[in-house]
């Protein structure tokens, strides 16, 4: 078989796939509505689906229907940050699934843009405030409050404590010669 009449099985799929996630909106608005109407067949709802559907699935399904949560993350998109997408409003979940690029503030001042799904662990915190997105301005105050944290490094956890001039050790503690010199100096 020639390349010219050959199958794209990719674009077969990508056309199925994407016809499913139109009927699970659709769906799940359906479930909406009925809930809607009688909170009470949420549970008719459960019961009917009990061998498909997991108990657990009914409130993504509520949350697509209201447009709380795009159906994407259904899915698992958004990747390793879905759950910080999944927080924030519907509006800017639908900005990121359609692949628009945010601005973030680099360290030296420079702006980039970047898709929040493919942004480091410390980008991601940068850009995302638990329920939205931060300004430039905002993230340029959260880049210098970081300084000090990065700065100060992890606070040392010792052993014992000096209170008064006496000294208090924890349960377990033992010390050798530099930790005893320190000790003694700092007594």
């Amino acid at each position: 078989m020639s390349n010219a009449i050959r199958r794209n099985y990719v674009a077969e799929f990508r056309e199925a796939f994407a016809l499913g996630i139109d009927n699970i909106v659709r769906a799940s608005r359906i479930y909406v509505e009925a809930i809607d109407d009688n909170p009470k067949q949420a549970d008719e709802f459960r019961a009917a689906f009990a061998d498909t559907i997991p108990g657990t699935a009914w409130s993504g399904f509520e949350a697509v229907g209201r447009k709380w949560m795009h159906p994407k993350l259904l899915m698992g998109g958004g990747g390793k940050y879905a759950s910080k997408i999944k927080r924030l409003p519907y509006s800017a979940q639908e900005r990121i699934f359609s692949g628009e690029r945010f601005e973030l503030l680099t360290s030296t001042g420079d702006k980039i843009k970047v898709d929040v799904r493919e942004v480091t662990p410390e980008q991601v915190e940068q850009l995302i405030d638990g329920t939205r997105i931060r300004t430039l301005a905002e993230q340029r105050a959260w880049l210098e409050s970081r300084k000090g944290v990065v700065a100060a490094g992890p606070t040392e956890v010792l052993p014992y404590t000096i209170e008064h001039g006496k000294v208090h050790f924890r349960r377990g503690t033992t010390l050798n010669r530099a930790e005893l010199r320190r000790l003694l100096t700092e007594l």
